[in-house]
């Protein structure tokens, strides 16, 4: 009752209202208590105690135990719902999440030979589902100039970077450093929420560069994109014995016809790389150049299963094509990686399993075209030589007759790695791919493939079929 009575004039108190007295030994000894705990001020307990009015400005500044040095200074952001952005009144900063996630599933069949051309001793799963993919990251700009990026990639347990850089933008063009791709290629430039199929064509998936940490200007034009950069070569992993080698890396495209939804793209990609050495091991580090039967679900290495040894260097280069008229698309790319090899590192690492080359070539190419059934088009972007989301006529919502966009492709590709640093180790590859893919609304994509593979290693043919579905959604 008596703490009841004293929550009751401390309410007073907040209010401003007079306060009766309260009086007695027993309640003043409560109030003491409360002083001590810090849970009434001293000018609180006064006012309970003589029933008056306190001064609360005067209480607050000399009691409140959190009250901040400098003055709180609102910026009135603007706030973004959808694509959680948050922007400064002054717009010059900008703070955004975003993030994806990719979820595969994969039932094939395949050949008896299919374990031997795979480099394995056991035959494949019929089928499998995998989380292909799920980022998140923050990105932004600052001070009207400054552009950063900070990305996460959550994939086969294990945690790394994806893009991590900071840009000053340039009125043509910005500036990076930082962990993204080096330029090369357009469907590895084009982002995998943006891709046609579930997976990268295979040569562009075997031969193409990674993400490395670099130096990169890139061009802002409406109807060109230039990139040169220079990169380092161990990614975000660092091995204290190893010299890292480094690449030279540039890209250009040209739009000839650019017009909305018909666009004529015509492109070329070069990197030139010193392989990085482990000084540990007094070798060059093993060389990776490796795809896939078109799914990471069964995941079957057709191609690169085996690492290349004795590389000193290499160059990679590449040419490309997109031309888009409507709802009508079609793209090519070839691509080749000419690769140097110092003969004694090959020797001391292979003995007699050694190819007697010292110079090998792995190349390939893919065609592919697609059709949207609902009128849509593909969302090239001359800019960046590459393609961005494509956006439905109308979302799914079938209460109302709708259902979203449909496009349907087709692909060709192949892909020949049969000279390789260790006699019997070469593969190669002819992949189909049919597709679907289902637009639902920008940001909620269902894909389904179906593919046939014929690949080959050391004259030993075998075949495959796989059927895969996606189900992908980004915020």
């Amino acid at each position: 009752m008596k703490l009841h009575l004293i929550r009751v004039g401390l309410m007073a108190l907040i209010a401003g209202a007079s306060v009766p007295m309260i009086a007695s030994a027993e309640t003043s000894d409560l109030i003491d208590t409360l002083l001590d705990k810090n849970i009434l001020t001293q000018a609180e307990a006064d006012a309970l105690r003589q029933g008056g009015q306190t001064d609360r400005s005067q209480g607050q500044s000399s009691d409140i135990k959190y009250e901040p040095t400098e003055p709180v200074q609102d910026d009135n952001p603007t706030i973004s719902v959808r694509r959680f952005t948050v922007d400064s009144e002054d717009g010059q900063h900008r703070f955004r999440i975003r993030g994806r996630v990719q979820l595969d599933g994969s039932h094939g069949s395949f050949d008896d030979d299919i374990a031997f051309v795979a480099r394995q001793n056991f035959e494949p799963p019929t089928y499998g589902t995998i989380i292909r993919r799920a980022r998140i990251g923050a990105l932004g700009y600052m001070y009207e100039n400054f552009e950063w990026q900070v990305e996460i990639d959550y994939r086969d347990e294990e945690v790394r970077f994806a893009n991590a850089y900071v840009a000053y933008l340039m009125p043509k063009g910005r500036l990076a450093v930082g962990h993204f791709k080096e330029p090369f290629s357009m469907e590895s430039s084009t982002s995998s929420r943006r891709l046609t199929f579930m997976e990268r064509a295979a040569p562009i998936d075997a031969l193409r560069p990674s993400r490395e940490i670099g130096i990169m200007y890139e061009t802002l034009r409406p109807d060109w994109y230039g990139a040169l950069g220079v990169f380092g070569g161990q990614g975000t992993a660092r091995d204290r014995s190893v010299e890292e080698g480094y690449a030279l890396s540039g890209r250009l495209s040209a739009a000839p016809i650019n017009s909305g939804t018909h666009y004529l793209h015509l492109g070329g990609s070069a990197s030139y790389r010193q392989n990085a050495f482990d000084k540990d091991n007094d070798a060059w580090v093993p060389l990776r150049l490796r795809t896939r039967e078109g799914s990471r679900a069964i995941d079957l290495r057709l191609v690169g299963r085996d690492d290349l040894e004795g590389v000193e260097e290499f160059t990679r280069l590449g040419l490309e094509f997109a031309y888009g008229n409507g709802p009508f698309s079609v793209q090519a790319e070839y691509t080749q990686v000419d690769i140097e090899l110092d003969e004694v590192a090959k020797l001391i690492a292979l003995g007699n399993n050694a190819t007697p080359s010292n110079a090998l070539t792995q190349d390939g190419f893919y065609v592919q075209t697609s059709f949207f059934l609902t009128g849509e088009h593909r969302n090239y972007r001359p800019t960046s030589g590459d393609f961005g989301r494509v956006t439905p006529s109308k979302n799914l919502d079938p209460a109302n007759g709708s259902w979203g966009a449909f496009e349907v492709a087709a692909r060709y590709a192949t892909v020949d790695s049969g000279e390789h640093t260790r006699i019997g180790r070469g593969q190669s590859m002819d992949h189909v791919t049919l597709g679907l893919n289902w637009y639902m609304n920008p940001d909620v994509i269902f894909k389904l493939n179906v593919m046939q593979f014929d690949a080959e290693r050391d004259s030993v043919d075998t075949t495959g079929r796989v059927i895969s579905a996606r189900l992908q959604f980004e915020f």
